[in-house]
C-alpha cells in the first residue's frame, strides 16, 4: 500500500513535471498583475548616433541594458547599454522624465559589434557584457559579443571617469568569461561555435538544429560578485546564472580564480532571465520569453532571489506579472520587449521600478510598483 505521504509525493512530482518543472520544485501561485504606473516616458528628440536614418532608428530601439547612480547632487543618471553597435550613452531620470545625454561612451573600439546586452554598476566601477552568444540569424559565430567591459565611475558626476585626454579611467576589456563558461559542467554543452539559440533551426540557416546555446542577456554586481544571468538555455523551466568575483574577471593574472558558481532557477516554463539588479536583500530577476520563437506568449515577470549559490535547483520568490496590455506604441516604436530594469526606491513595503524595453525608442521607459 502506498502511504498517504508517499503518493502526495509522487503526485506533486507528476504536477511539476507537467508543468515543465524540475523534480523538487514546486509551483508557486499565480503572481499579482502589475500595471505601469506611468509610461512609456517621453524622451524628446532621443538619441542620437552618427548613422543613418535608418540605422539610427534601430539603434535607438536597441535598449538592452541600464546602469544607474546617483550624482553629487543626488540626481540619478543612468548608463544605458544597446545591442547595436559598440557605444554606450546617458539617460538622466527625473520625475516621470527621461532626458538624454550626447555624450558616448565607447566601449570597445572596434568594428566589431558587441551586442552588448546587460550593464550594471557597484558604486566603483560600470560594468558592461555582451551577449556570448551565436547570431540570431543564421547562427553565426559572433566572437565580437565574448567580451565583459569594466571602468572607473566618477561619484562626483554619476559618469564614468575620464583621464584629461577623454580616456575612460581604468578602462578593461575582459574576454575570461567564455572560457569559465566551457569549464561549468551546467554551461558547457551549450558553449562553442555555431550553438543555434533555442530549440529550433534559425530562420536564415533551416538545416540546422537549436541547440540551445548560451545568451547573456542580465547582469548585475553585489559584494564583490558578477552575476550574469541566461535568456538561454532554458530547460525544464529552470534558468542558469553565472556568478564570478568581479577582480579576479579583471586580472592581469591568468591564474587568478574567479570561483565561478552557476545556480540554476526555476522561473517557470520558457522564461529566461531578461536582467538583473541588486537590491539590499539580493538580486530581483527580470525574466521573460527564452529564445525559441515558438515561445514568445510566456509573459514577463519580476522575482526576488537572495543571490546564494545552491547545487540545487532555488525557486525565487514570484513578486509581479507585469501586465503590458494598456501600452500604446508611438511613432517611433517597433515592438514591446522588456530587458532592462533598475530601481528607483526600495521601501520596506515595494520596490519602484523603471523597465526599458527593446524595440521601443531610447527603450521607452515604464514605471512599476511592486509589493515585496
Amino acid at each position: 500500500m502506498t502511504r498517504p505521504k508517499a503518493r502526495w509525493l509522487q503526485l506533486l512530482l507528476a504536477v511539476n513535471l507537467s508543468l515543465g518543472l524540475s523534480a523538487g520544485v514546486v509551483a508557486q501561485p499565480a503572481p499579482p498583475s502589475v500595471k505601469p504606473d506611468s509610461g512609456p516616458w517621453d524622451s524628446g528628440a532621443g538619441f542620437h548616433f552618427d548613422l543613418t536614418k535608418k540605422k539610427l532608428q534601430k539603434t535607438r530601439q536597441s535598449v538592452s541594458g541600464i546602469a544607474c547612480n546617483l550624482d553629487a547632487a543626488q540626481q540619478r543618471i543612468c548608463l544605458l547599454a544597446f545591442d547595436e553597435g559598440a557605444e554606450a550613452r546617458y539617460a538622466h531620470v527625473g520625475r516621470q522624465a527621461w532626458r538624454m545625454d550626447a555624450e558616448p561612451v565607447v566601449l570597445r573600439d572596434t568594428t566589431d559589434e558587441l551586442d552588448a546586452e546587460a550593464a550594471a554598476t557597484d558604486g566603483r566601477y560600470f560594468y558592461v557584457t555582451g551577449s556570448h552568444s551565436a547570431k540570431r540569424g543564421d547562427c553565426a559565430s559572433n566572437p565580437g559579443s565574448r567580451h565583459v567591459i569594466r571602468f572607473r565611475l566618477d561619484p562626483a558626476t554619476g559618469r564614468a571617469l575620464r583621464s584629461p585626454t577623454g580616456a575612460l579611467v581604468d578602462h578593461a576589456d575582459s574576454g575570461r568569461l567564455w572560457p569559465l563558461m566551457q569549464a561549468q559542467a551546467e554551461l558547457a554543452p551549450y558553449v562553442g561555435e555555431r550553438k543555434c539559440l533555442g530549440d529550433e533551426p534559425p530562420k536564415e540557416a533551416p538545416t540546422l538544429a537549436g541547440r540551445q546555446g548560451v545568451n547573456i542577456e542580465g547582469m548585475a554586481v553585489q559584494g564583490g560578485r558578477l552575476y550574469v544571468g541566461f535568456r538561454g538555455p532554458v530547460l525544464d523551466g529552470v534558468a542558469r546564472v553565472l556568478a564570478v568575483n568581479a577582480e579576479a574577471l579583471f586580472s592581469p593574472q591568468a591564474a587568478s580564480d574567479p570561483k565561478a558558481t552557476v545556480t540554476r532557477l526555476a522561473l517557470g516554463q520558457h522564461r529566461g532571465i531578461r536582467d538583473m539588479v541588486a537590491v539590499k536583500t539580493g538580486l530581483l530577476l527580470l525574466a521573460g520569453p527564452d529564445d525559441s520563437r515558438a515561445r514568445q506568449g510566456a509573459g514577463w515577470t519580476v522575482s526576488w532571489w537572495d543571490g546564494k549559490a545552491s547545487a540545487s535547483v532555488v525557486q525565487p520568490r514570484l513578486l509581479a506579472a507585469l501586465d503590458l496590455s494598456g501600452v500604446t506604441l508611438r511613432t517611433c516604436d517597433k515592438e514591446l520587449k522588456p530587458e532592462a530594469i533598475t530601481v528607483l526606491e526600495e521601501t520596506p513595503a515595494a520596490y519602484k521600478l523603471l523597465v526599458l524595453s527593446d524595440g521601443l525608442c531610447d527603450g521607452g521607459p515604464l514605471a512599476f510598483t511592486v509589493a515585496h
